[in-house]
């Protein structure tokens, strides 16, 4: 009649992760048979990772004092247990669940069956492996796997692979680069491109050994799944492993992007996560200014739905939040303030973007990620508008430590003026989009303002608050003064 903590969990416990910025957060983790769950708060359960074992592709203890690393499918975690003993019963239940989960299969192992010709009523034999024997037809020694085309010059690898068109292999060059898998139809003696992945819309890739044997692999998109034979086992391990270091340096890139905010809460992690997950190539140009690169690096394909575009197509549209062009569907013309020249060059000009880009911007609308302390410091000197709204930061940053204090109420009041802005008692330099279009159109000072106004005005008039104040340490007048009076007071 008790219960059960365990839940039919392998392991239950405590762990620290390492985040993007090299700082130790505690978690309450739960290992099950398939997956590693990192929930934030064990009793309200809110769960802001969780891990497949089967994409686990190596674990190790890296340091005695309890550190350890999990490596996943485009991502490290490290974590950290009480000590030397907990980290290594941690990394043994994870291999007892991966032994158990995902035998490993020797290559010598595999074993060819054939298929009679005649199987006794001279009907064919109908199974579920009816695809397998379909593929077996063609065996992959008599295809033609030479390609007399000069390679792309941003060509990471390049060679011809076969396509499952509808239950028939179908041979075009794939090409792949830091940014796209793109893949060629030999037409006429001439590469033509037929299509382009981009390597943030990649969600996995596989050996796919139902299809004949170790040298099928199958890569899964946002736009489809692609069935795919290489010449032997050894090309495609070699397209899988460099496919996943390309898909690996890109999330690499997205996680830096996020650490412009500095540390961000629990929820915060959650909706960025999703965000990463859909449209995470656009976090670079979030602070970065976008160089356009021309229709011709794109192949003359809309960056978002892959339609052809240009001169002899539809008319192409670039987008300036991007610098990359878009169809006509993709980019309706809605304009707004780029947040990178607004940072960089205070342009406050509102530009045309895709409507990829609006979605990212909205999703993002109110994380305040932008650290314009790390990202352009030197604005707040050269704008004098900055440079007031910096005084209000840091002076509602210090009113702040008063009102967190005193147990009066009046920061749950100024809760309520921060709609939902804690973060502006926390840090002066972080911003979010809504911030820089509420600058560009004038009015954050306004509301800094009011803030300030609301909490001085509480501290002056506060028994508890006043008891706090300080006397001048050089004349010793009687004179209360505070910290964020920054017009009369040195600090």
């Amino acid at each position: 009649g008790l219960s059960n903590p365990f839940r039919g969990l392998l392991k239950l416990g405590s762990l620290e992760r390492r985040g993007a910025m090299g700082i130790w957060k505690e978690f309450s983790c739960e290992l099950s048979p398939l997956e590693l769950r990192l929930f934030l708060d064990h009793e309200d359960r809110i769960c802001v990772e969780s891990y497949s074992l089967l994409r686990c592709e190596s674990l190790a203890l890296t340091h005695s004092d309890g550190r350890f690393e999990l490596v996943f499918l485009g991502k490290k975690l490290y974590l950290r247990a009480p000590s030397r003993d907990e980290a290594e019963d941690w990394l043994d239940r994870i291999r007892e669940a991966l032994q158990k989960w995902r035998p490993q299969l020797e290559e010598e192992e595999w074993e060819t069956l054939e298929y009679p010709e005649d199987s006794g009523e001279g009907q064919p034999i109908q199974s579920d492996s009816a695809a397998f024997l379909q593929y077996s037809d063609m065996p992959g020694n008599s295809f033609d796997w030479t390609s007399a085309h000069e390679p792309e010059l941003d060509a990471i690898k390049e060679a011809v692979l076969y396509v499952d068109i509808d239950k028939t292999w179908v041979p075009f060059i794939f090409s792949l680069s830091l940014e796209t898998l793109k893949c060629f139809k030999i037409r006429n003696n001439d590469k033509i491109l037929s299509n382009s992945y981009g390597i943030e819309t990649i969600q996995d890739i596989l050996p796919d050994t139902s299809l004949g044997g170790p040298a099928f692999f199958k890569v899964i998109t946002s736009k489809a799944v692609l069935k795919l034979q290489a010449e032997n086992a050894e090309e495609a391990a070699s397209w899988r492993e460099l496919v996943r270091g390309v898909l690996m340096s890109y999330l690499e890139s997205a996680e830096e992007a996020l650490t412009l905010g500095g540390s961000l809460d629990g929820h915060s992690q959650v909706i960025l996560k999703n965000i990463v997950t859909e449209n995470g190539f656009l976090l670079q140009y979030l602070v970065a200014i976008p160089t356009e690169k021309g229709l011709d690096s794109q192949s003359f394909i809309c960056a978002g739905c892959s339609r052809q575009i240009g001169f002899s197509f539809a008319k192409p549209k670039l987008c300036a939040f991007s610098g990359l062009y878009y169809c006509d569907s993709c980019h309706r013309d809605e304009e707004t303030v780029i947040p990178s020249r607004l940072i960089h060059n205070w342009d406050l000009t509102k530009r045309g973007v895709c409507q990829q880009a609006l979605k990212f911007l909205t999703q993002i609308r109110n994380q305040p990620l932008i650290d314009l302390k790390l990202v352009n410091e030197s604005l707040y000197d050269h704008v004098e508008r900055m440079g007031r709204i910096r005084q209000s930061r840091e002076q509602l940053k210090l009113l702040g430590d008063y009102l967190i204090m005193c147990r009066s109420g009046a920061l749950k009041e100024l809760s309520k003026r921060l709609d939902h802005r804690h973060y502006l008692l926390e840090c002066p330099h972080k911003y979010s989009v809504a911030d820089l279009r509420q600058i560009a159109d004038g009015v954050f000072e306004t509301f800094l303002q009011s803030l300030l106004q609301f909490a001085s005005h509480h501290v002056y008039n506060c028994d508890l608050c006043t008891q706090r104040g300080f006397i001048c340490q050089i004349c010793n007048s009687s004179d209360i003064i505070f910290p964020f009076e920054f017009d009369t007071t040195t600090r």
